[in-house]
């Protein structure tokens, strides 16, 4: 390269060209000028590499690397490993930001200790309609400069797009995203954050993120557990799960996680277990027992009941777990034990009786 940019902008590309022109509109056109964008067209079949190609003719910033298509993961790991930037962020090529997004940004990396900048995020519902809950997800709970305590980053989003993050720090922990797996930005995040110090926490929302009918995101739950009952065996949440605690054992960061770890895994298993069908429900919690042996957590954890029932495989001392593995007959007529109630099904209509404690 003839120059060494400040920023590098990943964008991964798989036909997204009639949203292509406005992702690269709002990123050439930055007020901050000193960037280098790399774009990796992941085996497009529409007009997407023909767009990347005429706008590099008129922006020497712009590098296409082109490949055949294996995925979000390694799409933005190639993008990382071609990285010149002393900073690095990425952008979905279907969402796009604002004009100013990080000429505001990256000042805060003057800050002592700041390894990370988190703005905040603008949700676009395309033939749509608005979620309360998702826009909840991206509220910032902090502001300003923010030490990367537990509590913090339980509630922080793991997207990767709306930070930026240094380069060096990426480089010396091999920091890469999970190939072949959904929610690969969930290890990416926790792994990136726990060995960082701290945040900046702006109240600008400078990403606008891109919700299409027919997104993940953009589905009703029925519509949503369809299709990714499809593309997922169920495991993915637990195998991104594993991912990270090989990262964490690899780079002894245990101290900085464990009083969260426990609540991380048992969401990680509640949300494979929800985006699995009833019949592979039963090896997502195989897994989770898997999980809890290979890194000792029924020692770490021996008074935790969620680790105790994985690791004796008594599932149904899991809280409200049953009714998860409930067949029709039994949701039509029958009875199932919770934490605190018995849960009676007669024909549809279902009656909690409490149960009386010795």
């Amino acid at each position: 390269m003839a120059f060494s940019p400040i920023l590098t902008i990943i964008i991964p590309v798989y036909n997204t060209a009639n949203y292509l022109k406005r992702c690269l509109d709002s990123v050439i056109n930055q007020s901050f000028q000193d960037i280098e964008i790399i774009c990796i067209n992941d085996g497009s079949i529409d007009n997407s590499l023909h767009i990347l190609e005429e706008y590099q003719k008129n922006d020497g910033r712009i590098r296409i690397i082109t490949k055949k298509n294996e995925g979000l993961s390694i799409a933005r790991n190639i993008g990382i490993v071609n990285a010149f930037g002393k900073y690095i962020t990425f952008v979905d090529s279907d969402d796009f930001i604002e004009i100013n997004t990080y000429e505001l940004a990256l000042q805060y990396f003057t800050f002592n200790d700041i390894d990370v900048v988190y703005f905040s995020t603008n949700l676009v519902f395309e033939n749509c309609l608005s979620n309360i809950e998702q826009e909840k997800y991206y509220n910032h709970k902090y502001h300003g400069i923010t030490k990367l305590t537990p509590d913090v980053l339980k509630s922080m989003d793991v997207c990767a797009w709306n930070k930026i993050y240094k380069r060096e720090i990426i480089d010396k922990y091999n920091i890469k995203f999970p190939e072949g797996l959904l929610y690969e930005d969930n290890p990416f995040f926790w792994s990136y954050m726990l060995v960082s110090n701290k945040v900046y926490f702006m109240k600008e929302k400078l990403y606008n993120y891109t919700i299409r009918e027919n997104s993940i995101m953009g589905l009703t739950s029925k519509r949503k557990l369809k299709i990714l009952g499809k593309c997922n065996n169920g495991l993915d949440k637990l195998l991104c799960f594993e991912y990270l605690m090989c990262f964490i054992l690899k780079w002894h960061l245990f101290h900085r996680i464990e009083p969260i770890l426990c609540g991380l895994f048992e969401k990680n298993l509640w949300d494979g277990l929800y985006y699995s069908s009833k019949k592979s429900r039963k090896k997502v919690l195989q897994k989770a027992t898997e999980l809890v042996e290979k890194f000792n957590l029924a020692d770490i954890y021996s008074s935790d009941n969620f680790i105790t029932s994985l690791s004796q495989r008594k599932y149904y001392k899991i809280r409200n777990i049953n009714s998860l593995f409930l067949n029709f007959w039994q949701r039509i007529l029958g009875v199932w034990k919770t934490d605190k109630y018995y849960i009676i099904c007669f024909f549809g209509i279902k009656i909690k009786v409490s149960r009386v404690k010795n």
